[in-house]
């Protein structure tokens, strides 16, 4: 029964026919739905909301023919009320000429107005903000590395959603063929989404002259754009110039910008790298350049940047040809940023005449007394580097001293048996010297043995911070020696949420144990009172079965536990007051469990 016929036999009202429409839609037949008419009273009854809002919260649409039919039901599904979309994502879909000016037409219109919620023509002021929502954007960009990232986390609160105004907080347009004649009508669609947070137009081809037609429009109606991803197109030099200009111009809110694989030369690099200064007050934080033409002397001027930057945080420069003289202007300058925390500078032709430079920069960083705030890379990627034996010699020496580095990804980089010694060196130390890495990986080293994977099980027991190691390279008896990885593995995530648990455990046990809250001569005094404090104290040092605090840390913990007049608003500062110099450390170790 198709779903006009449902129509007719159960009533407009009826939740079957709601879904039976969901489904032919899904599948593409609009054949059988009930006239426009029909579907828009179907699709904005107050009694499907719940349903209609769980499917199209989000409306992915892949490899899809739109044409005019196509076009307005999907208009009917953008212009609902029950449904508020809130994320549109169009990947690989092709438009004939009646269905784009259809669709897209119901996308300028579809924003509601704080002034005018219900007429959707009044204009938006500084004064008069839409209401803030945080909400799920589902996104499938590539930033998610960073990170944030990954994709930004959705908040499905029912009230909350059907307070905020209707219109795109996400919209993603990839693979579309976008060229720049085309960014002349979307520019007058982006004009009309005053709430739009992420914009993915990545894989079209636009060029500078399509990014400067979208630069105005984003300047005058995505005022709350935060994420703006245009990776895979044709920008050049010449298109990031522009997008440096609007950066300063508009892009304060602007937190995540990719232009990866966008033929961006050196050029493009310092007009970019001019603008990432303090003056301009920008608060971007995750910036990818992977795969451009930037060379040696745009990752110095990447540097140079770095050097006055306070915001960024995520820095991706993999595959731009930088060699070893632009890892080295990168690194000789690094040690005088303060919030840089991850690096990606892989597939960039580096031998172990750049290693040395990261070397100097770790074991500079290092020397410094570590904080909550400690300044320094967290995260280092080196792969498909030609590092050899020797370039990892000399980063293993930098890591000997680490105090900030925990995750390094060293996949393909030519590495043998003599290197992973080294490797397993720096692991043994950081049963002393912690902290140290968290995470290991040396994915396709194809020249390691099972000798070295052996050594590799040995000095991992040795270490009680390391939680993940990845590598895959397969051998005879590769069962056994993993499982002794795997082993130690888990048994450091059990170190890591016992240094969170404890000192948790304790001044909450502590409280009762240590405070005498009574001076009766009741069950009190013939209880756990009775006993002396120094015993009670040790039942409470017990509680760290594994050992995994220090001496001072027990101290700490007892003494806070005795004193009720400290008091924490969250279990992060307890912690931290327990923990000192390690919390910073123990505060990744529970991010990596976690993740």
């Amino acid at each position: 029964m198709d779903t006009a016929a449902a129509a007719r036999s159960f009533g407009m009202d009826d939740e079957r026919v709601v879904r039976r429409a969901i489904r032919q839609i899904s599948i593409g037949d609009f054949a059988h739905l009930p006239p426009l008419r029909d579907l828009k009273t179907l699709f904005n009854n107050p009694q499907h909301q719940h349903i209609l809002q769980h499917t199209y919260h989000t409306l992915y649409l892949d490899h899809i023919a739109i044409d005019e039919v196509t076009a307005r039901v999907l208009s009917v599904i953008l212009l609902s009320r029950q449904c508020r979309c809130r994320s549109l994502q169009l990947h690989r879909c092709s438009f004939t000429d009646s269905g784009r000016k259809v669709f897209f037409s119901a996308l300028s219109i579809m924003a509601e107005y704080p002034a005018d919620t219900h007429s959707g023509v009044s204009p938006i002021s500084a004064n008069n903000s839409p209401v803030a929502l945080k909400m799920g954007l589902g996104a499938r960009h590539q930033m998610t590395q960073l990170r944030h990232t990954g994709s930004h986390a959705l908040v499905h609160c029912a009230q909350a959603d059907n307070m905020a105004p209707m219109g795109l907080y996400a919209l993603e347009l990839c693979q579309l063929g976008l060229s720049d004649k085309k960014c002349a009508w979307l520019g007058s669609v982006l004009e009309t989404q005053p709430y739009l947070q992420l914009l993915s137009l990545r894989d079209n081809h636009i060029g500078h002259t399509g990014i400067r037609r979208l630069i105005a429009p984003l300047a005058r109606g995505c005022r709350k754009l935060s994420v703006l991803d245009l990776s895979g197109n044709m920008l050049q030099s010449q298109g990031v110039r522009i997008l440096a200009q609007f950066l300063v111009t508009s892009g304060q809110e602007l937190e995540t910008l990719d232009v990866s694989s966008n033929g961006v030369t050196s050029v493009g690099a310092r007009d970019l790298a001019n603008v990432l200064v303090p003056e301009f007050n920008l608060s971007l934080k995750h910036l990818n350049l992977n795969m451009n033409q930037l060379e040696g002397s745009g990752c110095e001027a990447m540097g140079r940047m770095l050097v006055q930057n306070q915001t960024l945080e995520v820095l991706t420069l993999s595959q731009n040809n930088m060699f070893d003289n632009g890892c080295q202007a990168l690194f000789f300058v690094l040690e005088n940023n303060s919030t840089l925390k991850s690096l990606d500078i892989s597939g960039n032709f580096i031998s172990h005449v750049g290693a040395r430079s990261i070397q100097t920069y770790l074991q500079s960083s290092s020397a410094q007394t570590p904080t909550d705030n400690q300044p320094g890379l967290q995260s280092l990627n080196v792969s498909a580097n030609s590092l050899g034996d020797e370039g990892i010699e000399v980063l293993c020496d930098g890591l000997s001293t680490n105090r900030h580095l925990i995750d390094l990804i060293a996949n393909n980089v030519d590495v043998t048996d003599n290197g992973m010694q080294h490797v397993c060196k720096v692991l043994k130390a950081g049963a002393v010297n912690a902290p140290s890495l968290l995470t290991l990986s040396l994915r396709h080293n194809y020249r390691l043995t099972r000798n070295s994977y052996a050594q590799l099980a040995e000095a991992s027991k040795a270490n009680h911070n390391i939680l993940r190691i990845a590598a895959d390279l397969q051998f005879e008896g590769w069962d056994e020696v993993w499982t002794k990885v795997e082993m130690i593995l888990i048994r450091n995530t059990v170190y890591a949420m016992e240094r969170y648990r404890v000192p948790l455990l304790m001044v909450a046990r502590g409280r009762i144990l240590l405070c005498d809250i009574t001076h009766s001569t009741s069950a009190n005094s013939t209880g756990i009172y009775s006993l002396p404090i120094e015993l009670r104290r040790m039942i409470l040092i017990a509680l760290d079965k594994h050992n995994v605090l220090t001496r001072t840390q027990h101290i700490s913990a007892l003494n806070i536990a005795c004193n009720p007049a400290n008091h924490f608003s969250t279990k992060q500062e307890l912690l931290a007051a327990v923990l000192a110099d390690d919390y910073a450390f123990v505060h990744e170790m529970i991010k990596t469990v976690h993740s």
